[in-house]
């Protein structure tokens, strides 16, 4: 796994179903252009996810080899052109933002990441939320999961705009739910990680 800063706006994920074909897209994508490779590795299902960034058009032009190369082995793959910068962190650093101003939890979940964060990357950009956390694939079985934070009404926003953007992309198993009023207990594990053990043990 590389982890490296994103030095650009733009940011891509690839979902590959096959790890060979998976490490050939990342060593074509890495020669294709000047990238970040900000995460490169297996998740469960033997799927091999690929995340990287950049400028936008090395990014472009390294997308589009990467997912030629993945040809029928692509299972999802997402290209924003100007992301938020939360997305990455939450992913490469599992940086937080919590508490937060609000009361209300919005949780989405999806079949697979780039869709979940496609969805995410419109939620944050059409509402006033947190990313409270973002998984991608590890104790999940190849799934993603992300935790939105605020006031009601901006959650609620923020789900609605992130279904919009998930049926527009792979939205199989998409799922969500708003907790208005979270519990402590809700907020207590909000605070640390909604993994059951605090490390996977897979």
């Amino acid at each position: 796994m590389t982890r490296a800063s994103s030095e650009g706006p733009a940011l891509a994920m690839l979902d590959i179903a096959d790890v060979p074909t998976g490490l050939l897209a990342l060593d074509l994508l890495a020669k294709e252009a000047r990238v970040h490779v900000l995460n490169a590795g297996t998740v469960q299902s033997g799927r091999y996810l690929l995340l990287f960034g950049g400028a936008v058009e090395p990014v472009e032009m390294s997308f589009a080899r990467a997912e030629r190369a993945a040809g029928a082995a692509l299972c999802d793959a997402m290209l924003l052109p100007w992301a938020d910068e939360r997305i990455a962190a939450a992913v490469c650093d599992n940086k937080r933002n919590f508490p937060a101003p609000g009361d209300t939890l919005g949780v989405v979940q999806n079949a697979t990441s780039p869709t979940l964060l496609r969805a995410v990357d419109a939620a944050l950009k059409g509402a006033l939320v947190e990313l409270v956390e973002l998984r991608v694939g590890d104790g999940l079985h190849g799934q993603a999961l992300a935790s939105l934070w605020g006031e009601t009404h901006d959650v609620e926003a923020a789900l609605e705009l992130a279904e919009k953007s998930a049926r527009q992309g792979r939205g199989d198993g998409w799922s969500g739910a708003v907790i208005r009023n979270a519990d402590a207990a809700v907020r207590q594990n909000l605070g640390q990680s909604t993994r059951f053990f605090s490390e996977w043990r897979g």
